[in-house]
């Protein structure tokens, strides 16, 4: 997520350029088409283009829309997730300790297993969000984008074997979906300890409601994950901002004309703004519909997960925390 007040130009630029050299060709091509080769024929009335980009401003304001609130849901479910991952530390740490015939030291062992399975099963699921749909972005500026995020963080499989005992590792290896057998672990664990009275009936089922509190945050997570934004609204509104662009300079032909043959090089900047405005809403949305893709626009999940971590382990009275992570070139991820 980037957090700088502004945009860096250069973010700017590797996001314009390439429209900026489409409008300056268009704009280019109709006056050469119109003053040097005498068609004249092809400077089309404004009307028609300007009912197109009308109807194109709804249409992209729409998917922007639409576009935000995927991102913010998903904010909305990470949310979540940080707080039932601190309701149910607390829970597992107060309920453990209830009964007298349990031993304390007994008690911060199991709970120190739980809480580190918690913090195997976030890892987990930031591993699955980051795993590549063939809808998403795979252009050379989003794949650097990608690798310099990554090269700032630690892999997710090596916490996951930090925070899971050995043969639990072990066991989740090949697993289709590592975090919901990591949440199945936990509620083993659980009904283990209900089993050896450590816990009543009551503290078992508010810790069972509390795993599938965090299920449903996952399946949130994947659902936005693992659906696309609808593809007809994203290829039509690409399609139609390439058609605006397209006949743009062509409708703004018969304005130039009016003031005069030496004022006719002004359709070019003009029509570069203009087409620059578009494209800049339409690629705002589009990079804005997946936020889980790992680029600077996504969730800021490696920043959420080691924020839980710290509070986890501070329950945990540990002395030897993680830092909190840095912001990587005005973007936290």
């Amino acid at each position: 997520m980037y957090i700088n007040r502004f945009l860096s130009p250069v973010i700017v630029y590797f996001y314009s350029w390439r429209m900026v050299l489409f409008s300056l060709f268009t704009g280019s091509t109709a006056i050469l088409l119109y003053d040097y080769l005498g068609w004249q024929w092809v400077a089309i009335p404004w009307l028609p283009v300007s009912l197109i980009g009308t109807a194109t401003a709804f249409f992209v304001g729409f998917k922007n829309n639409q576009s935000y609130d995927r991102s913010w849901e998903a904010r909305k479910v990470w949310g979540a997730i940080v707080n039932n991952s601190r309701s149910f530390a607390t829970a597992v740490r107060s309920f453990t300790t209830c009964s007298p015939d349990v031993e304390i030291e007994s008690a911060a062992a199991e709970n120190r297993i739980i809480i580190y399975r918690h913090l195997a099963w976030l890892y987990a699921l930031k591993k699955a969000m980051a795993q590549r749909t063939s809808w998403e972005h795979k252009d050379r500026a989003s794949e650097r984008q990608r690798k310099a995020l990554q090269r700032a963080q630690a892999p997710c499989e090596v916490e996951i074997a930090k925070y899971l005992p050995a043969a639990e590792h072990e066991l989740i290896q090949g697993k289709n979906n590592q975090a919901t057998q990591i949440l199945d672990l936990q509620s083993q664990h659980i009904r283990n300890l209900r089993r050896a009275g450590a816990l009543d009936a009551y503290q078992h089922v508010a810790l069972q409601n509390l795993i599938a509190a965090l299920y449903d945050e996952q399946g949130k997570s994947e659902r936005i994950k693992n659906t696309p934004f609808p593809r007809q609204y994203a290829t039509t509104s690409t399609l139609f901002i390439f058609v605006f662009m397209t006949l743009l300079p062509f409708g703004l032909l018969p304005q130039f004309v009016d003031l005069g043959e030496k004022f006719m090089f002004l359709l070019i900047p003009f029509n570069m703004i203009v087409s620059w405005v578009f494209m800049f809403m339409e690629y705002v949305g589009d990079i804005s519909e997946n936020p889980f893709e790992g680029l600077l626009n996504d969730i800021p999940i490696s920043t959420i997960i080691r924020n839980i971590e710290i509070d986890l382990k501070e329950m945990l009275d540990e002395k030897d925390l993680p830092e909190k992570l840095k912001n990587y070139a005005g973007t936290v991820y």
